[in-house]
């Protein structure tokens, strides 16, 4: 009976709030050493891209709304190899500031372009002008071997070392841990990442950044409900309610860092623009010149419009408009096609296997060329004169892979 009432509301109730799904592992807890940060972006701007930026301090990459020109970003990566992300929180405020909220994207920018490292961090709030405008919970790692979540509100915080957790991992959504238990938002999806992660996380066995968006940003799986949807057993169409993949995702970033003391530009920003079920995840490198043209605005002129979005991006929210969530009537935004996510329609493959499929060559290109830079047997100019060729042939790829889910 309990699930049948969870259902209703599953399928009538309406979203009020943006929301994320975020994890960070430790580098003590991997076998590379290495620490990992992930986040699926949940947002109301579907257009993102990615963008340079030279800060005050450090240049830096950033995820960005397309719209926006400067100024913020919704996670992102500098020179130093500190990286940082956030997920909106709806349960820690409680104060009176009247300033403008929703500042968490203002303060992430200015850390990228200020701090190398979580002590800098720390000693950098001690100077950003309060009331902050955020309540949220932020994650970051850098190059020196730090891994923590930050709970903030408008004038305070609370740090959550990740390095100190028996898991090795912490695993955050849309609520804080030392906010109003009442208030608690994204807890189903919370549930459903602690299951995945408890289920795929290994010390023993590396988990890539495609590992990561696999098992957590394409899986359409409701703990508290019992439901995972796979080939087998996918309804042709199911209601889009507390999945970690949605509607409303725009993008999905994962951070491979680096063990503390290697050269923090071997970071890796893999990133994925728009629905993940028809995106592919990019390694981004920390190089203005190197940017692949399909990830940042399509006409570095433009200062509105169009000319702002990505290619990429443009290309799978097209997929997903048309073919993932097809219903345009009533209340038909609100249910996904699974079978054309999991099983493929009309004769068509699976929108997962032609992501797969992608990501396998990605994968491929990439993986032998990064190891042979990180070891020192390439020169940075060899390895980016590779990484252009290969970065190039990617969207070619990616157009070809889908192109029977993108002809008119």
């Amino acid at each position: 009976m309990k699930k049948v009432i969870l259902l209703v509301a599953c399928m009538f109730g309406i979203m009020s709030t943006w929301a994320c799904t975020s994890f960070i592992i430790s580098g003590k807890a991997t076998p590379s050493g290495k620490p990992m940060m992930f986040k699926h972006r949940d947002t109301g701007e579907l257009n993102n891209r990615i963008a340079y930026f030279q800060g005050d301090k450090y240049a830096f990459i950033g995820l960005m709304n397309s719209p926006t020109l400067d100024g913020e970003v919704w996670s992102g990566m500098n020179e130093m190899g500190f990286c940082i992300m956030n997920t909106a929180s709806y349960n820690l405020r409680n104060d009176s500031y009247d300033c403008k909220m929703d500042r968490e994207g203002e303060l992430m920018y200015h850390a990228l372009a200020n701090c190398a490292t979580l002590s800098d961090f720390e000693q950098w709030l001690e100077t950003y002008p309060q009331p902050w405008g955020v309540e949220a919970n932020f994650g970051i790692i850098d190059a020196q071997g730090g891994a923590a979540y930050y709970e903030m509100n408008n004038d305070s915080w609370i740090k959550y070392d990740v390095n100190s957790e028996a898991s090795g991992y912490r695993v955050v959504t849309n609520f804080s841990f030392a906010g109003r238990y009442e208030d608690y938002e994204g807890y189903e999806r919370y549930l459903t990442a602690t299951a995945i992660m408890q289920e795929n996380f290994s010390r023993e066995k590396e988990m890539t950044a495609i590992d990561a968006i696999n098992y957590f940003s394409r899986q359409y799986r409701h703990e508290l409900l019992g439901w995972n949807y796979t080939k087998d057993n996918a309804p042709e169409f199911t209601v889009d309610q507390d999945f970690i993949p949605r509607r409303i995702t725009s993008a999905v970033v994962c951070f491979e860092g680096v063990k503390a003391g290697e050269n923090p530009l071997h970071s890796i920003m893999w990133t994925a623009l728009g629905y993940p079920a028809c995106a592919v995840a990019i390694p981004m490198i920390m190089h203005k010149n190197h940017m692949p043209s399909y990830m940042v605005a399509q006409d570095k002129n433009a200062k509105k419009g169009s000319g702002l979005h990505s290619e990429m991006c443009d290309a799978s929210l097209q997929i997903k408009d048309n073919w993932v969530f097809p219903l345009k009537i009533s209340n038909g935004k609100r249910y996904l096609n699974t079978q054309v996510v999991l099983q493929g329609v009309e004769g068509k493959p699976s929108l997962l296997d032609c992501t797969h499929k992608v990501e396998k060559q990605i994968e491929d290109d990439f993986r032998p060329l990064y190891q042979q830079w990180e070891e020192g047997a390439l020169s940075d100019q060899v390895f980016f004169k590779f990484y252009d060729q290969i970065t190039k042939k990617w969207m070619k790829t990616y157009i070809t892979t889908f192109k029977p889910y993108l002809e008119k």
